[in-house]
């Protein structure tokens, strides 16, 4: 009822921010993070209202964790487009008819070190 109330609120988002130093297995990365979506359905619920009525529906385990990525390097302005980055993601509302409720962003500032955010 309240996301269909202000469909652009984030007053429930949980964002989070992680900062990765060392080489980056991708692969791996994102195994993990699709195994982690795989074990909590809460995260794979979405909600739907067929006909009026309001139910939950549990998207396949094998959904996998949406993850954009941004590349940064050589940049400049990094820092700033950095900030812009978790400001748009923070902003960002989630759709609850398709889900997932949980979504990532990996940002690549260097080879070396890269900016994970996550929001619930």
């Amino acid at each position: 009822f309240l996301a269909q109330l202000d469909e652009a609120s984030t007053n429930y988002h949980i964002p989070l921010v992680l900062r990765l130093h060392g080489v980056l297995d991708r692969s791996a990365w994102q195994r993990s993070l699709d195994r982690l979506l795989a074990r909590h359905e809460a995260l794979r619920s979405v909600f739907v209202a067929p006909e009026g009525k309001p139910l939950v529906e549990v998207l396949p385990p094998d959904a996998g964790l949406p993850v954009l990525e941004h590349d940064l390097k050589g940049r400049a302005d990094a820092e700033a487009a950095l900030l812009e980055l978790c400001h748009e993601e923070a902003r960002t509302p989630f759709d609850l008819s398709r889900g997932p409720l949980i979504r990532g962003r990996l940002i690549d500032m260097s080879d070396e070190e890269h900016v994970f955010l996550l929001t619930q």
